[in-house]
């Protein structure tokens, strides 16, 4: 089954084209697609049971915004990145996501945390039976359920640029990075330090869970570097 087939269809309503840039915004953060898969109009409207109109709308969008690539015959690719890009939004997302990590520890509550541990748990068993696709889909709701506790829709949104452009990329680091599990164990300190409240910990914990991956990125990258789209 195909990224795109795993998509469900949305319904007919009069901001579709916005409906399917979300849900393909989604996908591309969870790590659905790979470094330079190519995305068509007409396998995305026919995933999401759109028209094509709302399907073209959406993924030139979303090139123009810089999260997908397009290409010169006007195709759409998610995008591959350099060792000196991975460097760039590493240290990014380093400041916007222990910011949003503190800001979240003001407004969380208790079900939000709880809800936190159970993704997280789902995490760790899909990490044990070495389903790589849940991982990376699990860490990516994990992440956001933390950030969207901050309550700052801006910063959410700079936090969401930057996980369109390495969300595809963790791909790329598995299975080898879940040999490690240092991914897995990070994230039981940043549930500890949730549960305690401590923001500095839970900042740190953060930073670590990104550099962590971005380690294993850049490694990846100088040894078996993937091809450029053509």
């Amino acid at each position: 089954m195909s990224a795109l087939e795993k998509l469900e269809p949305i319904g007919r309503n009069d901001t579709l084209a916005q409906m399917v840039k979300t849900r393909l915004k989604e996908a591309v953060m969870a790590g659905h697609f790979s470094p330079g898969e190519k995305l068509t109009i007409r396998s995305v409207a026919g995933a999401l049971n759109v028209s094509l109109t709302p399907a073209r709308e959406a993924l030139f969008s979303l090139a123009a915004e810089g999260s997908l690539e397009l290409g010169g015959n006007g195709s759409v690719y998610v995008p591959e990145l350099t060792e000196d890009r991975v460097l760039e939004i590493t240290k990014i997302r380093v400041a916007l996501e222990s910011m949003a990590a503190r800001e979240a520890l003001r407004h969380i509550t208790e079900p939000e945390i709880d809800k936190i541990v159970e993704i997280n748990a789902s995490l760790t068993e899909a990490d044990a039976a070495k389903d790589y696709p849940a991982l990376i889909s699990l860490n990516w709701r994990f992440h956001f359920a933390i950030y969207r506790a901050s309550r700052m829709d801006q910063l959410l949104r700079m936090i969401e640029n930057c996980w369109l452009q390495c969300g595809p990329q963790l791909n790329v680091i598995y299975p080898r990075f879940g040999e490690i599990s240092d991914g897995v164990s990070n994230h039981a300190q940043i549930v500890k330090a949730l549960r305690e409240g401590n923001a500095d910990r839970l900042a740190s914990a953060i930073s670590m869970d990104i550099n962590l991956a971005a380690d294993a990125l850049i490694s990846s990258i100088k040894t078996s570097p993937v091809p450029a789209a053509t």
